[in-house]
């Protein structure tokens, strides 16, 4: 298991750690005052994983470059983080994948993974979308394949069916550059934003 948290740790731990779970949990992770746990993806030492920012940051960095942690212990520095940054998701890398990244304000966009430079973990990364007023701050990030379908979610509760690509380029998620801003993907009311994204098979 790869975690990350919002203020850009993260560990790995081999899942045999959690072979017996007591009815009261186990302890993941030793967290910092103030921070939160909030993504955590599945992959082995032959993976890289890319984590997204709300500020539209990214970072690529292979698993083998961190190193097995106990149960109980902290993180390390996985991205470097802007004041006002934190963290959104971390996901596994897959060959002929893309990149959904979506925004509070509905905006979004798909970006193929081999614009995402493999690095050091702990930098900065990379930018991943271009934060403008009307898109707000990114929510919520996927690896996604070209024959999934994405539901998108609102805080008001609202749900948004898509196909990621299609024969016809009017249907589907806008395929864009690293540094953009995307389209939008979801109407929202004034007073909702968009805060979840799922991918499935078709």
């Amino acid at each position: 298991m790869v975690m990350a948290t919002k203020k850009g740790e993260i560990k790995k731990t081999p899942l045999d750690r959690f072979a017996v779970v007591r009815s009261s949990g186990l302890i993941a992770m030793d967290l910092e005052p103030g921070d939160e746990l909030v993504s955590v993806v599945m992959a082995t030492d032959k993976d890289d994983v890319i984590i997204v920012t709300q500020q539209g940051q990214s970072i690529r960095f292979p698993v083998s470059s961190l190193r097995a942690a106990s149960r109980t212990s902290g993180g390390v520095r996985g991205i470097r983080l802007a004041a006002g940054d934190g963290v959104v998701s971390i996901d596994k890398v897959i060959p002929d994948a893309f990149l959904l990244v979506v925004t509070e304000g509905g905006y979004g966009k798909i970006t193929a993974l081999e614009q995402y430079p493999r690095q050091h973990r702990a930098g900065g990364g990379v930018r991943t979308f271009k934060i403008v007023e009307k898109s707000g701050r990114v929510t919520a990030a996927r690896i996604v394949t070209p024959k999934q379908q994405v539901m998108l979610i609102s805080a008001g509760g609202m749900v948004t069916r898509t196909p990621v690509k299609e024969k016809d380029p009017r249907q589907g998620i806008s395929t864009q550059g690293r540094s953009t801003q995307g389209v939008r993907v979801m109407s929202l009311d004034e007073d909702d934003r968009l805060v979840a994204i799922t991918a499935f098979e078709a």
